[in-house]
């Protein structure tokens, strides 16, 4: 791997993964449960549909890797879109504003970061692909993980209730 291919999986690690790992350890300490049940299917769904923008060439991104393309964007796959992902959860148990607001508004700073990385020359799109297909990649996804979520409400893996409601009723069976 040249140098420049070197500063650029650096600038992937630090701005995809290292960065948006300290807003999750931020997360883990208001509600590990959400970022240990949401995570894990995030990580899925965004190296799922990545795997599938690389492979039909509808996307790619700095540093060109041949033959594995999808190592550029792991880190992004394993820290930027789960973390959002585990973040949009956290905010619709935490907000009064309707989870469909909430997963558009992720989708759309999602979208927004998406088309900086287009600005300055990180992302190309192929096949016809473009920003607008990009947001509704990121909804797609997005809605899936919301999917998840309320099969997890569903089977009691998760209540209703928002963190800090959780943390009061588990301190509370803690001290009987």
């Amino acid at each position: 791997m040249g140098t420049g291919r070197v500063g650029s999986m650096l600038f992937n690690i630090t701005l995809g993964f290292i960065i948006p790992w300290l807003f999750g350890i931020y997360l883990y300490k208001k509600d590990r449960k959400i970022l240990l049940l949401i995570y894990p299917i995030s990580v899925v769904i965004s190296m799922f549909i990545n795997d599938v923008g690389f492979h039909l060439k509808f996307w790619d991104f700095t540093p060109h890797i041949p033959d594995d393309e999808t190592i550029s964007a792991l880190p992004l796959d394993l820290g930027l879109y789960p973390i959002l992902g585990s973040y949009m959860i956290y905010w619709i148990r935490n907000s009064s504003l309707h989870w469909l607001l909430i997963s558009l508004i992720t989708m759309a700073f999602t979208t927004c970061l998406e088309y900086f990385g287009v600005v300055i020359g990180k992302v190309t799109y192929g096949n016809g692909w473009n920003i607008f297909f990009t947001s509704g990649s990121y909804l797609l996804a997005y809605l899936l993980v919301y999917f998840y979520y309320t099969r997890l409400l569903k089977y009691g893996f998760l209540s209703r209730k928002t963190s800090t409601e959780d943390t009061i009723s588990l301190s509370a069976q803690d001290a009987s």
